[in-house]
Parts: C-alpha cells; structure tokens; sequence
C-alpha cells in the first residue's frame, strides 16, 4: 500500500516514522522546501521509551505527488482544506483519506474532497513531542480507533489496523468511534487547554489539586454536550484518560502546548471552541469552555500568527 502522511509535524513524524520502520511504502507530503531537504539528508529521528532510531522516508512537496492508496492527514485541524486543496489532483475514485487529528469536524472537511466511501476518520492518543522538524518522542501506553464512513469496502479499514498493529501503533476498528473522538474532545478540552493557556505539562496538573479538580469539571462539561447530542460518552472513561496522563505521560507537551510555544496558532476552535457552539445549539451552557477559550484567544493575540 502506498501511503502518504500529509504533515509532518509531531504527530505525522511519530506515524511515518513508525510505519517506515517497519517497512511500509512512505512518504511525507510537505510545504517546506528546507523541511524537505532536512528529512531527505538526514532521515527522521524516533525517540519511543527507551529506544532511539533513524528512519529515511522521502520527503516531497505536494506539487511532486503522485497517486496513493491512502493519504493520512496529520496537519493541524485549521489546516486541512488548505493541505488537501494542494493535492486535490491526485485524490481520485481509488484514493481513501484518513483523519486521525484533534477536535471535532474533520470528517466533514474530508467529504469536501472525497465520499464518505473512501474516508476513515477517528482518533488516537498517542503521545507525540516534537523535539526538532526531524525528531519527535514518545512513551506509555496509547491506543487509535477508527472506521470507514461508510459499510462498504471494510478490508481496507482492517488492511490499515493490521499495518498500524505491525509498526506498534496499536489500533481498533471501531463503529462507535464518535463516542471515543468525544471523549478524546473532553480530555482535550480540559488538559490540552490548560497545559497551553499556563505552558505546563500534566504532571504539573496532578501536583495541583485544585488545577486538577478544575480539569475535571472542564472535561465533564463537555461531557454534557455530547450527551446532549446523543453520544453515548462515558466519564469515567475520560477522567481515566486524564490519570493516565498525569501518570505515564506527565512531561509530556500537549499539542496545543508546542504551538503554544513556538507561537503559533492553536486548535482551540475544534476543540473547546466548537464545544461552545454546539452546547449552546443544544441549550447546554459551557461557562468553563468559554472561559477557557477566551483566554487561549487572548494568549494568541498577543503575538503573530504563523
């Protein structure tokens, strides 16, 4: 299968990077010259536990694409029509997208370029930390689910869950998966936002209890808008994610965090910003989201945004 990752940034690196090592056709589609030539020269580093390595996929820009079987998305979520838009030309009756990214929406900004009959969506919470555009780290336990939208050519969902259990990234076909991306949406709203709005790790969050009590009442307010919507979440479920964070992934850096840092736009509109929007569709008042997501915009206005 020839697979593109379309993003190379922590996410994409730890994805590709695996899937190459464990001898996949890879490669990752691009929008800098300099982060193409540095991948290409000098491969892509895998800091995983306690084990380090150097992979060499290629690297190309998108108007060097050809056809693949499958494109996996791994931009930030407010980049996606932009990146796909870029390859629009090669994605074609046989070419099936992936969404695993943060937040809510991405399925839906997919059907802009394909149907639902060649699109997988869902999520994962894998751990990623990009050290440098060519090295990422990750460590503990994680899990990705999936589906394909629709019930129609199911072996190729399950072909992608066997290449990913291969190269390690442990995967579950699963056709309840808006019940998970939900109840990674609540954990993220919760730790994602606070790590970026006070640049901390989880481990800071479970040091605090009152910061870590405040967690929780954020990821059970967004519990109540997915119950709201019908999605059969569960929250004991999410408030296990975030012990599991504070305990295995305690210095870990958010997503939101890293952009946080390098200034740069957040997903805070996919996540706790379409939270707001939906819970107020649905009468559910979300004062901690908002709270939450006015500040992140406050932080974000306060430099210049790549």
């Amino acid at each position: 299968m020839k697979i593109a990752i379309l993003g190379a940034g922590a996410m994409g690196l730890l994805y590709g990077g695996l899937l190459k090592k464990n001898g996949n056709n890879i490669k990752f589609i691009v929008r800098d010259k300099s982060k193409k030539k540095v991948i290409n020269e000098k491969g892509i580093t895998l800091n995983i536990d306690s084990n380090s390595f150097i992979v060499y996929p290629e690297a190309i820009l998108a108007n060097e694409a050809t056809n693949f079987d499958l494109v996996i998305v791994f931009t930030k979520t407010n980049d996606t029509l932009e990146a796909l838009s870029s390859i629009k030309n090669i994605i074609n009756e046989n070419t099936f997208l992936m969404s695993l990214q943060n937040g809510l929406g991405n399925f839906e900004k997919l059907t802009t370029f394909s149907n639902s009959s060649k699109i997988i969506y869902g999520t994962t919470m894998a751990p990623a930390d990009l050290i440098n555009v060519r090295e990422v780290t990750s460590s503990g336990s994680h899990e990705s689910q999936f589906k394909l939208a629709e019930d129609k050519n199911l072996n190729i969902v399950k072909e992608v869950a066997s290449i990913f259990d291969r190269a390690k990234l442990n995967s579950l076909v699963n056709e309840n998966v808006e019940n998970v991306i939900w109840s990674k949406v609540a954990f993220n709203t919760a730790m994602n936002t606070i790590c970026a709005l006070l640049e901390i790790t989880p481990g800071s969050i479970d040091k605090d209890p009152q910061l870590k009590s405040f967690a929780i009442e954020v990821a059970r307010e967004t519990c109540d808008v997915a119950k709201a919507t019908h999605i059969q979440i569960k929250e004991e479920e999410v408030l296990k994610k975030i012990e599991l964070s504070c305990r295995e992934h305690g210095d870990h850096k958010p997503s939101m965090l890293q952009d946080m840092l390098l200034k740069k736009k957040t997903e805070i509109d996919s996540l706790n910003g379409e939270v707001i929007k939906i819970g107020s569709l649905n009468n559910i008042q979300t004062p901690l989201n908002t709270s939450l997501f006015h500040l992140i915009k406050a932080k974000e206005s306060n430099f210049n945004l790549n």
